[in-house]
């Protein structure tokens, strides 16, 4: 029997491990014999760094992420994992990218249900906080810019900054540059042009859904890694929790097959989906000389921060109906909040692209005062800062050209996760679309 190892149950690995048991059940249908799957993940929580954490009696996110309707893939896993469930899972509505109240500066941007492109035109022009003169020059920039050429090296060299230093203040201020942070994880004036206009056609040129928010009513482990470990399980495979991977080596035998060494022993695998972040990759793979090119690339990457503030409050936020806002900048950049089942209200303030030492009591208080320039929120019943250091790599036109040019298979060892797609940027998505990938190239071989 052939044996699949994943190592690292983020989404991207168990996309993986969900794509390669799903084929196992068809080929098992069809009287072909089934390949042996087994999911190794050093935590005892999947979801990577899009998981669930548990501290004490609360659980949280280790950081917000947000789905656009143009993610398909990782939309049609999580619907199919879900079914009639997934508007308890979900939330889904039309672009609103609307400013906190208090901000002089403020604008509003609400799309309606319509047909596409009608939708984002309807948007643009009942726009709020925008001058007839702003508005015109943002629909002939995206005339230009989205409907000019396809050719994804058109803006290979370009950064963001570069990209939109034609468009008015207020649009960069308050449209294009939180649009690049919470897309790219990277500020405007390092982040790769190429990848934020395709994260734009994506969004404003697909179905009018695509352009959707949706946002998370459940934590990220319970969205898509525990139910998608949950079906690889009941569909035959093995998933093993809190068991770590020390070494990738290839195998002694000259088979072709990969090693992999284990806390207290070695297992021999015919492929293996590496699906960790990249950062561990270079310790991870042994010096055969076949990775030494990806390893040596992918050891000088830079990345960028998340810091996630959470709040509780008895009242002071309205989740119901803004879920999601921008703030100023000082710190957070963005605010997202839900109802609890307790009727309290969970608020994440997120700072993206930057990291801030010191203490964090100070950071926390600075996220409170920002939340009190707009809205009447008292003392928080508690509070917590998460920060993932290394949350996504620096999508830069360097990096991104760099991720181009590595091999995401190397023999028997395929490699997914966000950086193995990089026409979008290090997304849910690319994790998703980086996992089926690594399966069905498996899949593919298999059948000759």
């Amino acid at each position: 029997m052939k044996r699949v190892a994943i190592i690292g149950a983020g989404w991207a690995g168990c996309a993986a491990a969900l794509t390669l048991a799903r084929a196992n059940a068809n080929a098992s249908a069809r009287g072909e014999k089934p390949t042996s799957i087994t999911v190794f993940e050093a935590a005892k929580t999947p979801g990577g760094r899009a998981r669930r954490v548990d501290k004490g009696e609360r659980s949280f996110d280790n950081g917000q992420h947000l789905l656009l309707g143009a993610y398909t893939r990782s939309l049609e896993m999580i619907r199919s994992l879900h079914g009639a469930r997934l508007h308890e899972v979900i939330d889904q509505r039309p672009l609103a990218l609307v400013a906190a109240p208090g901000n002089p500066e403020r604008i509003s941007v609400q799309a309606k249900r319509l047909p596409a492109p009608l939708h984002l035109l309807h948007a643009m022009l009942t726009a709020r906080g925008l001058t007839i003169s702003d508005k015109l020059s943002i629909n002939l920039w995206c005339a230009r810019t989205l409907y000019g050429s396809l050719d994804s090296t058109a803006h290979a060299k370009q950064t963001v900054a570069e990209l939109i230093k034609t468009q008015p203040a207020r649009a960069k201020t308050w449209l294009w540059e939180p649009l690049c942070v919470a897309a790219l994880n990277t500020p405007a004036e390092r982040a790769s042009a190429s990848v934020f206009v395709e994260v734009l056609r994506r969004s404003f040129l697909g179905t009018a859904e695509a352009s959707d928010l949706v946002i998370p009513r459940v934590d990220l482990s319970a969205l898509l890694p525990q139910p998608a470990l949950e079906a690889v399980v009941r569909l035959g495979g093995e998933v093993r929790l809190g068991e770590p991977v020390n070494k990738i080596s290839p195998g002694s035998d000259g088979s072709g097959k990969t090693r992999i060494v284990l806390r207290e022993r070695d297992e021999v695998f015919d492929d293996v989906i590496v699906a960790v972040g990249p950062q561990h990759i270079d310790r991870l793979l042994d010096d055969c000389p076949r990775w030494i090119g990806a390893k040596a690339t992918l050891s000088s990457f830079s990345y960028e921060p998340i810091s996630t503030l959470h709040y509780e409050f008895l009242a002071g936020l309205d989740p119901e109906s803004s879920p999601m806002l921008m703030l100023d900048g000082e710190p957070g950049q963005w605010l997202f909040s839900h109802r609890l089942s307790n009727g309290q209200v969970r608020a994440s303030v997120v700072i993206s692209a930057h990291y801030r030492e010191g203490n964090a009591d100070e950071l926390l208080a600075d996220g409170l005062a920002q939340l009190k320039r707009s809205f009447p929120v008292t003392k928080p019943l508690w509070q917590q800062l998460i920060t993932e250091k290394r949350a996504t790599y620096a999508c830069t036109p360097a990096q991104t050209a760099k991720l181009r040019a590595i091999p995401k298979s190397i023999g028997g060892v395929h490699f997914a996760g966000d950086w193995c797609v990089p026409e979008l940027p290090a997304t849910l998505e690319a994790a998703v679309i980086s996992g089926e990938n690594a399966a069905r190239q498996i899949i593919e071989s298999s059948h000759g």
